[in-house]
Order: C-alpha cells, then sequence, then structure tokens
C-alpha cells in the first residue's frame, strides 16, 4: 500500500492573530498602521490557509511575505514563506519547486541556528524525496530531522521525523517496525498536546500497516479516527487520501463496492483541489476496480485521466531539474530568483536563473539576458511537440471512444426493436407503468410480451452482466422465451422457464459458464381470469389491503446454477385496485445517500407501499426522483427496471 505524504509546517511565527479565516486576515491588511513584521505574519497566515485549500493564491501572498521580509532583514518571515510554498507544491506534484523552497529555508534557518524550524524543514525534504521516490535520500533527511529535534529536545517533532522513518520501513516492507515507529510517534503527539492533524495522519498510517497484516477491523477503526480529526479541521487533502487509504484497504479484502465508493469521493476531492499526483494514483485505483466489475467503459474513461495526469506532472526532466537544484545547494554555487508572472493561467509562477558547470537550467527567467531569447525558443519548440503528440493521443482516443459509442447506440436500437414499446396484455393491463433506466445506454434488464390460446404473458427479467454483453444476452433470453411459447406451444409459465433453461444451458453453458437471467414470468388467462406465474430469484410483490406482500418465488437462476429442480407453478388471488410490483434488482442495490450504503429491498417496498394509492403514473415518476436524489453524484450501478400494474 502507498505510503502517505505527510506535509508539516509550523505556524509559531505568527502570534497574536486571532482571526483564522481569509477575508477577516484580508482586512486586517487594509490598517495601514500595522507594524511590517505584524504584515508579514498576516500575509502568512492567509498563505498557510490557501495552501491548505489547494489554492494557487498561496502564492501570491508567500511572495509578498518575502520581499517585505528580506528589505526587513526579517528571517524568520521569509522562512515561514518559502516553507508554505514548499507545502503548496508538494501537495499538486511539483516536487522540483518545492525541493528548490525547502532548501532556500533551511540554509536561512541554518545560518540563524533555528533548530526547531531546521528540524521541521528537513522533514519536508524528506516528504519531497518520498514523493520521487529517492527512498535513500529520504531516510537521510528524517534522520537528520530527528536528531536536530533530539538536540532542542523538540518532541513533536521527534514524532514527524518518526512518522518519516516509519514510512521509509513501510516502503521496505518491513511493517513490525513501520508500526513500531508509527506507534512511538502517536505517543509523541499525545505527551506534547499536539495538533489533530498531526494525529491524524498517525492514525491513517497505523491503519495503513494493519491492512498490510490483514487486521482490517482495527485498521478501519483507525482510518474513521483519522477522518473524525480531519474534519475538524476542514483538512479535505486528508480527508481525500485517507478515503483513498480506506478503498485500498477494500480492495485487498475483495470489497469492490466499497472501494469504489471511497475512490470516488477520494477523486471528487482530489481533483477540487487539482492534485495531480494524488489524481493519477486514484485514477488508475479507479479503472482497475471498474475492470475488475466488467465495466470496460468506466475502466477506459479513468485509465485515460490516468494517463493524462501522469504526463502532466512528472517526466524526465522534471527529475534531471531536481538532481541539478540538490547540486547546487551541495556546492553552494546556486543562485535563484522567484517572481510572480500570471496567477490566472495557473502556471507554475516561480523561475530560477542558474549557472552550474556550463549548463543552462531552463525554467521561464535566465540568469543571463543574453540567453533568454534561445531559452524561450527552446521551451517553445518543446511545447509544440508536446502539444502535437497530446493532440495525437487525444485523436486516437476520441476516435475510439466515438466508435465504442457508435456501437452501443446501434446495439440500443437492435435492442429497442425487440423490446416491446408498450404492455399489450388486454384490458386488465391498462392501468400501468414501465422505468426502465440502462445503466450503460442498452440493458441486461428486460421486459417482453405475447400472447397464445387466450394466454397473455409478461416476463420482467435480469440478464448477467449490463451493458452491451448484457443486451446481447436479453436478446437471446427473448429468443428462448418466445420459441418456448410460439413454437414450441409451452403454455405453463414453470414449464416455459424449465425449457428455457436447458436452452441455455446446452447453448451457452457447456463450458461452465452460468449465463442466463433471475426474472419473473406472468400468465394471465383471459377466459378464466385466472393469473399464474413463475419467479426466478425475484419475488413478485402484491399491495392489498394496505399490506406488502412478497409472493413467493424458487431460489434459482433460469440458467446453470447449484440447482435444477423444476420450477413451481403459483397463481396470484388478486382483488380490483390491488397494485402488483414487478422489479429486478437495480434499484435496492444503488448506493447513495449521506452514508453511501444500499437503498435495500425493504425500503423499497415502503415506499411502494406509501405511493400505491397514487396514480399510476404520478408512481413512476415518484420512483425515478427517489432514485436520483438517493444516488446523487454517485454512479449507477446497474440496470434498474420496475413494472407497476393496477388491477
Amino acid at each position: 500500500m502507498k505510503t502517505l505524504k505527510i506535509i508539516v509546517f509550523f505556524t509559531l511565527l505568527i502570534p497574536n492573530l486571532k482571526a483564522n479565516n481569509i477575508d477577516s486576515l484580508k482586512l486586517l491588511l487594509k490598517n495601514n498602521n500595522l507594524e511590517d513584521t505584524t504584515r508579514v505574519n498576516i500575509l502568512n497566515k492567509i498563505a498557510i490557509l490557501y495552501q491548505d485549500k489547494g489554492n494557487d493564491s498561496c502564492i501570491l501572498f508567500a511572495t509578498k511575505a518575502i520581499k517585505i521580509s528580506n528589505k526587513l532583514n526579517f528571517y524568520q518571515g521569509t522562512g515561514k514563506a518559502l516553507g508554505a510554498l514548499g507545502n503548496y507544491y508538494n501537495s499538486i506534484g511539483s516536487y522540483q519547486k518545492a525541493l528548490a523552497n525547502f532548501i532556500n529555508a533551511f540554509k536561512l534557518y541554518k545560518t540563524n541556528n533555528d533548530l526547531h524550524q531546521m528540524s521541521n524543514i528537513m522533514n519536508s525534504i524528506g516528504n519531497t524525496y518520498v514523493g520521487i521516490e529517492e527512498q535513500d535520500k529520504a531516510f537521510d533527511a528524517y534522520t537528520k530531522s530527528y536528531e536536530i529535534a533530539s538536540i532542542d529536545s523538540f518532541k513533536y517533532m521527534m514524532g514527524i521525523s518518526s512518522v518519516g522513518l516509519g514510512n521509509i520501513y513501510q516502503l521496505k516492507n518491513n511493517p513490525n517496525k513501520a508500526l513500531e515507529l508509527f506507534t512511538r510517534a502517536k505517543s509523541y503527539f499525545i505527551n506534547t498536546n499536539s495538533s489533530k492533524y498531526s494525529l491524524s495522519v498517525t492514525y491513517t498510517l497505523i491503519g495503513n500497516i494493519l491492512v498490510d497484516l490483514e487486521k482490517f477491523d482495527e485498521a478501519f477503526l483507525n482510518y474513521n479516527n483519522a477522518i473524525l480529526e480531519l474534519k475538524e479541521l476542514n483538512n479535505t487533502y486528508g480527508i481525500a487520501s485517507t478515503y483513498n487509504f480506506v478503498g485500498q484497504a477494500y480492495i485487498k479484502k475483495n470489497d469492490l463496492d466499497n472501494a469504489l465508493i471511497y475512490f470516488i469521493k477520494s477523486y471528487e476531492i482530489f481533483k477540487t483541489r487539482k492534485a495531480y499526483d494524488d489524481l493519477k494514483d486514484v485514477s488508475l485505483n479507479i479503472s482497475n476496480v471498474y475492470k475488475q466489475k466488467n465495466n470496460l467503459t468506466g475502466a477506459l474513461e479513468y485509465f485515460t485521466f490516468y494517463n493524462n495526469y501522469k504526463d502532466t506532472i512528472f517526466n524526465a526532466t522534471k527529475n534531471k531539474q531536481l538532481l541539478e537544484v540538490e547540486a547546487k545547494y551541495e556546492s553552494e554555487k546556486k543562485q535563484q530568483e522567484i517572481e510572480v508572472q500570471n496567477l490566472k493561467l495557473k502556471e507554475q509562477n516561480y523561475q530560477k536563473n542558474i549557472l552550474y558547470a556550463g549548463i543552462i537550467l531552463i525554467i521561464l527567467f535566465l540568469i543571463l539576458l543574453l540567453n533568454r531569447y534561445n531559452v524561450k525558443k527552446k521551451a517553445n519548440e518543446s511545447l509544440s511537440i508536446a502539444n502535437n503528440h497530446l493532440e495525437q493521443k487525444n485523436s486516437i482516443i476520441e476516435q475510439k471512444n466515438t466508435e465504442i459509442t457508435d456501437s452501443i447506440r446501434y446495439a440500443q436500437r437492435i435492442q429497442n426493436a425487440v423490446l416491446p414499446t408498450n404492455i399489450d396484455m388486454g384490458e386488465w393491463l391498462a392501468n400501468s407503468f414501465i422505468l426502465s433506466k440502462p445503466k450503460d445506454i442498452v440493458s441486461g434488464d428486460f421486459y417482453w410480451t405475447t400472447s397464445f390460446n387466450n394466454n397473455y404473458y409478461l416476463a420482467v427479467c435480469d440478464s448477467t452482466g449490463h451493458g452491451v454483453p448484457g443486451s446481447f444476452m436479453s436478446l437471446l433470453n427473448i429468443r428462448f422465451l418466445s420459441e418456448a411459447i410460439q413454437e414450441k406451444r409451452i403454455e405453463k409459465p414453470n414449464e416455459i422457464f424449465n425449457y428455457v433453461r436447458d436452452r441455455l444451458i446446452n447453448s451457452i453453458s457447456k463450458d461452465g459458464q452460468q449465463d442466463g437471467f433471475d426474472g419473473i414470468l406472468l400468465c394471465y388467462n383471459s377466459k378464466s381470469k385466472q393469473i399464474s406465474y413463475s419467479a426466478a430469484n425475484n419475488n413478485p410483490i402484491l399491495i392489498s389491503n394496505k399490506a406488502v406482500i412478497e409472493l413467493p418465488k424458487d431460489k434459482m437462476p433460469v440458467g446453470k446454477g447449484e440447482k435444477n429442480d423444476s420450477f413451481t407453478l403459483q397463481t396470484i388471488e388478486i382483488k380490483k385496485e390491488d397494485t402488483l410490483y414487478l422489479y429486478t434488482d437495480g434499484y435496492a442495490d444503488q448506493f447513495g445517500g449521506p452514508k453511501g450504503k444500499k437503498y435495500m429491498y425493504k425500503k423499497l417496498n415502503e415506499l411502494l407501499l406509501n405511493i400505491n394509492n397514487l396514480d399510476i403514473n404520478k408512481q413512476s415518476e415518484i420512483l425515478n426522483q427517489e432514485l436520483e436524489n438517493w444516488k446523487g453524484n454517485l454512479e449507477q450501478v446497474d440496470d434498474i427496471l420496475i413494472i407497476g400494474i393496477r388491477i
């Protein structure tokens, strides 16, 4: 399981600021009588609040703080602003900028022998090396951070650096040593009354280790504790990271539905924060889940997102820049200028002019004005090549998506040509509704009608799969149902199901596949006025005298299964104003609501009872609206089909 990136920076240098929201702090800045150091502290406070939100306005306020602090020779203000910038760039996956700012801050604190902040910044450097998978360098940085904190008896940073060292041991597949270090860190935080954020990070990391050890109940308890702490802090980045870990835990537990819920929650938060590095990882997780659930459309969509984010955030050139920045720091030959060019374009705003051993490092500005034209020309050429490459890839993807969509639309036309446009079973079914909502354009759920010898038949069925595979199964199932009644002259619903099951097994289940359908076949005899049916895994629902009656079913599918008994012929005693409902499992299995849980059959039947006295078409509208409200922003998980019949 991927380790958690811990980004910690203190607010010790902002005294006497009671305002904790951005608007209040901005209002304080309008006071022209503020001391310059106080103004710097307010600017840094705003920058850190924007950093926590993943908002690039952090750059603007931190840069203002640096300019004023440099004029005042106020090293604390400059160091804090550099740290805020480093943390912001870490959170969006721009590691070379993060490392450059942290190195400058560490040099500044070292010059002034500020051990507290030296330990803190060295820990942040370790976090950045974790981000570029330089484990040995990260281990050295965390060790230095711990040693500096020990000199100053700074227990809080001893805990933070212990967390970093635990992460490295986890990456090196030593979970017991990692758990020991995380537990030690937790004791430091509790004993020093540290912030909720650090405690939440420790809960999450301990949860990760427990997942690796397959102690899932203990792991979920720690994750829940972490989320509660983070919600109190409104720390959306930490919440999203923890959701991602919960999703990975459910994957390991082989619970794909819950895994998908938490991955999507994580994705939406990271997307709002523009955390491209994290979006890359969680997009791949979602794609893999959809692939395992045989949802190829969803898998392709999120795999495309994964490739786009991967190409955006990191490449070999950036890695080379990181190593060159570090080398310049070690040899103390590095010079740097940081300027803001255009905040609204959301481009990376700080550019470095560096001269090192005859190699010119390209960013946007250069130390020597003489080389500016050549650098910009090379940058534009590289950008043009990258854009052409990206356009080619996007064109291919768009073409493939169009071909896939066109194929599915064609399959939809084929399926619609087979399905009845209305229920034609005589006057007794004149008062009825159909609610059909395919998950992926075409549907594995189907309804079908026919008549033979004064018998009117209605089938409501759920084929194996959904989307294109499910629609093909539905066409095959309809073919065999029609064959049983119209060609073989079989009249009883149970015998029809027996025949269709044999045809499915002999046709497509020879190699062990268990394809077929669950469903209900209803038969109404216009002479005897009797209703009979046979049900495979699905209960018909009768509402009579303000009570819900679940009619009997056979617990086996129409297809190859564990049982091969003959289906049961059932009869229904119905009186006027009773209502009969036939549905598949899609509505009850839909995830949603405030906790992202399934709707469930009990809740669906209660809803049907509450609305059953309304106009039949109004019932359909209410069912559809209730589904949309319940589902919210979550994806529809299965095809949905409900038919209501007022007797």
